[in-house]
């Protein structure tokens, strides 16, 4: 999705729009991280920026630290919203040391709509375990 070169620090905000109209509500930010996190290794200064978008987001909570799919400690982040259809927890797990991303997870928290699931409900989750450089 994201083609070329990735922007300077102060361009993370309109390039994480891409694909990821703003206008979707701050869950799609969420969501573009974690496709960012699929397709791109970023330098300490991007993650850096990606890391300062998300903490601007109106409706951001800090949930502590957690522990991820993988056993390793992170710093949870997290926000709830309807705009998937149903209401749902976008949840990114960090690395405090180093602000590396190590999960990410979807959550229905209140009804499952005609899901055959009890709530509350994983409905998602990435671990991301290797990111180098090449």
């Amino acid at each position: 999705m994201w083609r070329g070169a990735a922007p300077a620090p102060a361009g993370v905000k309109s390039w994480l729009a891409i694909g990821h109209p703003a206008a979707n509500g701050p869950a799609e930010t969420l969501v573009a991280v974690a496709d960012l996190a699929r397709e791109r290794v970023l330098s300490p200064e991007l993650r850096a920026a990606v890391l300062r978008t998300v903490a601007e987001l109106p409706g951001l909570t800090y949930d502590g630290t957690v522990t991820d799919r993988a056993g390793r400690a992170g710093e949870a982040f997290s926000l709830i919203s309807d705009y998937s259809g149903l209401p749902t927890k976008y949840t990114l797990i960090v690395n405090p040391a180093d602000g590396t991303l190590l999960g990410y997870e979807t959550m229905l928290t209140t009804t499952a709509g005609k899901l055959d699931v009890q709530v509350p409900a994983v409905i998602g989750y990435e671990t991301y375990v290797t990111a180098e450089l090449n």
